[in-house]
């Protein structure tokens, strides 16, 4: 049966209800300390089934799905484990932030999901996606935690100040990435955009 899209509506939320949302879920779900087990969060807190679906991305063209019953996660076993757990961590922001509209749009069925995404307008879609992408990166990386871990790595930054005085924000970042990743269990990307969302610089004071 086609989906009436007009019945559909993704409300705008700022950066700043999302951040506060993701907070507010990771203290009651989690707490404090990092990195967050989204895994046990999701089967422990949230009561949801987490199934691995060898070549999902292929049937559905997305490496983790949330079904429309609200009652599983499925993901790709294939993908790098930092990127499984931010691709169920993006499924819990469409939980938290788009329960209804999911329960309208998605089936348990992949195919019928890959069908409705060729139809999907995409600026209907593409607002749903970045605000679960947002509500994953803070969920997984608060931003007092990543100070806090840039403070520790300080004594490295500035050994290669010292070393080259006039080097770029960028080769730092590029430095301190990786170790803050493996902090995090996330992906170095991740930690690039978060530092760049949240306006973190690498020099801590």
């Amino acid at each position: 049966m086609p989906v009436d899209f007009l019945t559909i509506q993704i409300p705008f939320l700022g950066d700043d209800e999302i951040r506060r949302r993701a907070d507010e879920f990771r203290l009651k779900h989690w707490g404090e300390k990092t990195p967050v087990d989204i895994e046990l969060i999701v089967e422990r807190n949230l009561r949801l089934l987490i199934i691995p679906v060898s070549d999902l991305f292929n049937q559905a063209q997305t490496e983790a799905y949330l079904s429309g019953d609200l009652r599983e996660i499925v993901y790709d076993p294939i993908r790098p484990d930092t990127r499984i757990r931010f691709s169920i961590a993006h499924e819990v922001g469409h939980y938290v932030l788009h329960r209804d509209v999911i329960n309208k749009l998605r089936t348990s069925n992949y195919e019928d999901w890959k069908r409705i995404q060729l139809d999907l307008p995409d600026a209907l879609w593409a607002r749903a996606e970045y605000q679960a992408r947002e509500f994953a990166g803070r969920l997984l990386v608060p931003p007092d935690k990543l100070k806090e871990e840039l403070r520790e790595l300080q004594p490295l930054i500035e050994k290669a100040r010292h070393v080259v005085p006039d080097l770029e924000i960028q080769v730092i970042k590029g430095l301190v990435r990786p170790k803050l990743a493996k902090r995090f269990f996330v992906s170095e990307d991740v930690i690039g955009r978060r530092m760049d969302a949240e306006q973190i610089s690498p020099i801590q004071e």
